[in-house]
């Protein structure tokens, strides 16, 4: 088998790099308040019709938050980057690829943290809504701060609130997943409640690792980059899922704009209204959607 290449790299930093974590603050143009975030200077213009919270710490609500005419005015403040993401060969998705190029109804159903949720909030199912104009696409987020599949595996959680939603698309990312074999548990109950699913395994983008330190990369918990990526891309293989290393294009485009990281952080963690269009981005070319961008 051949090997992939960013899994040898990976490798290779895992164990030569110590695990040290550098503060970003220190040669930040960007200062955070103690408390909160920064204000967003383009709150999404498009709130939730559906918002629910089925118990406390959750929430579930309708996408997309943003207009396609707000989308194009924060990309107007955007510095000059490159973003390159490795599109899928629809393997595991030809469901979704059906229902996006020949028409239909198809439901896309993200769960995760918050960063899940600043990647829902970024508006991008109406980015890919405006290249897939066939498709009649619904968007829902179902989200818990600080939460991964070792909280939505319990309590019956997919059953009760995801299952009688029938989602065609299941995305599951974020920062917070505790072990691979949760998320297995919650591929497992997804399937069992909806035979015909497809689900897409993404590896966190951002936190408090500096993507400009491939080393801090690679050690972070969440990152496509180390070992969390290598057990994530072989678990999407053994369950029949689409896989998408979200860690390097993040990195890469703050990287090619020569601006520090924070000009698209809202806080020491959280991306602001330029950075979740970053991960509209990352999620539109992986969706061969690349003229949404234009």
């Amino acid at each position: 088998m051949r090997s992939h290449p960013r899994t040898f790299l990976s490798l290779f930093w895992l164990f030569v790099t110590p695990v040290a974590f550098a503060d970003m603050r220190d040669d930040s143009p960007v200062r955070f308040p103690k408390t909160g975030a920064l204000s967003s200077k383009y709150p999404p213009d498009q709130p939730p019709m559906e918002r629910v919270a089925p118990e406390p710490d959750y929430v579930i609500f309708n996408t997309p938050m943003r207009s396609l005419e707000q989308i194009k005015a924060i990309w107007r403040t955007m510095p000059k980057g490159r973003l390159k993401v490795d599109p899928t060969d629809w393997m595991h998705l030809e469901r979704t690829r059906n229902l996006l190029t020949e028409g239909g109804d198809i439901h896309l159903l993200a769960m995760g943290d918050s960063i899940v949720n600043d990647s829902v909030r970024s508006g991008w199912d109406g980015l890919l809504q405006r290249a897939y104009p066939r498709a009649r696409i619904k968007g829902t987020a179902y989200i818990r701060g600080g939460g991964g599949c070792q909280h939505f595996r319990e309590e019956q959680r997919v059953a009760r609130n995801v299952i009688p939603r029938k989602p065609d698309l299941v995305l599951l990312g974020g920062i917070s997943q505790k072990d691979i074999e949760s998320i297995r548990e919650v591929i497992r109950q997804l399937r069992e409640g909806l035979p015909e699913v497809e689900i897409l395994l993404m590896t966190g983008a951002f936190g408090s690792a500096d993507p400009r330190k491939p080393s801090e990369l690679n050690h972070a918990p969440h990152s496509g980059t180390g070992q969390y990526g290598i057990d994530l891309r072989k678990l999407a293989g053994e369950e029949r899922c689409a896989f998408l290393d979200m860690t390097t294009p993040w990195a890469e485009f703050l990287n090619s704009t020569g601006k520090h990281p924070h000009v698209y952080y809202r806080d020491a963690v959280h991306a602001n209204e330029r950075g979740e269009q970053i991960l509209a981005g990352i999620l539109v070319k992986y969706f061969h959607a690349t003229s949404a961008l234009k």
